[in-house]
């Protein structure tokens, strides 16, 4: 996930925002990674083998973001104003799929069912943290009007988007601490 460092504080300037708003433009794909299995521990011990890894350990799903935003001002006698805005908001959602689901018993489909849910929630909880984020970033930005020039603008509204992104990444991390216990053993 992208990471930025900047603090939410105040802002230099006053914002006026206009009544319309543009939209985020959300690009998501989703991707998956098979296991195979015919019992809980056959899928565990699958997951273990074929699942991504990072320092943490096993990686069962994951929402990666990349952000991306653009301005275009327009300066009218001693202010600024955004004149455009394009918020870009790419989504990777990657769960597993599980390819021997037809071939078992009723007890095994069920315990992989809850699983998938659970973790599919959680994975989606990320995805709703970021759309909520840059929803954010649009409201900001979108007709933003400020005395001076439009450069001094400008780098008010990326530092604010950044700061905006940033509290969107540690809402994704307490969420990540706050990771269920949940398995297929």
């Amino acid at each position: 996930m992208s990471k930025y460092t900047a603090v939410f504080s105040g802002f230099v300037f006053m914002v006026g925002v206009g009544a319309a708003r543009a939209d985020v433009k959300l690009d998501i794909t989703y991707s998956t990674y098979q296991l195979r299995g015919l019992s809980r521990q056959a899928i565990h011990e699958d997951l273990h083998r074929v699942a991504k890894r990072d320092s943490d350990g096993i990686i069962e799903g994951e929402v990666s973001d990349d952000w991306h935003w653009n301005f275009q001002f327009e300066a009218a006698e001693n202010s600024c104003r955004v004149s455009s805005d394009e918020i870009v908001l790419k989504l990777n959602i990657l769960l597993p799929t599980w390819a021997d689901e037809e071939r078992a018993d009723q007890a095994v489909r069920t315990a992989w069912a809850s699983y998938f849910q659970e973790l599919k929630a959680h994975e989606y909880g990320h995805k709703t943290i970021a759309v909520d984020a840059a929803e954010q970033v649009s409201k900001l930005t979108h007709g933003a009007t400020a005395p001076g020039s439009c450069t001094a603008l400008e780098q008010s509204l990326n530092r604010a988007a950044k700061q905006i992104v940033e509290k969107s990444e540690k809402a994704q991390d307490q969420l990540e601490a706050t990771l269920p216990s949940y398995t297929l053993e």
